[in-house]
């Protein structure tokens, strides 16, 4: 009897284990701490467009929307943002970048979601 009282609590503890982790995961299955929010002010925005027109990233072949929250194909390769970036722009370090229709597009690599366009002038 003891041995299905200990075997019953082990049940009730896993359980709730992962009802309390089901809990701390969005609707689309990904954790909601994964979507961060950045501000970026405009020098450390015109230090990531200099970075990057430096480092010359071939284009995407495919387009996708271009808004912040949009979700990113898996198949668009993405960048680290360059050192001379991060400098400026330490908040950065976990993003991911490409260029689409001459704009830098910070993207968030483990949802795979727009977290910042910057258009780069001409």
């Amino acid at each position: 009897m003891t041995s299905r009282l200990s075997y019953g609590m082990m049940v009730l503890a896993l359980a709730g284990a992962i009802s309390g982790a089901a809990a701390q995961v969005g609707g689309s299955g990904q954790s909601q701490a994964t979507n961060p929010a950045i501000q970026l002010d405009a020098s450390q925005r015109a230090a990531i467009v200099t970075a990057v027109r430096d480092a010359r990233i071939p284009p995407p072949i495919n387009s996708f929307s271009l808004s912040v929250g949009a979700p990113v194909p898996r198949s668009i390769e993405l960048y680290a943002l360059p050192i001379a970036a991060l400098s400026q722009a330490p908040e950065a370090r976990n993003l991911r970048y490409t260029m689409v229709q001459n704009q830098v597009v910070l993207v968030d690599p483990i949802n795979m979601r727009v977290v910042e366009v910057i258009r780069a002038a001409q």
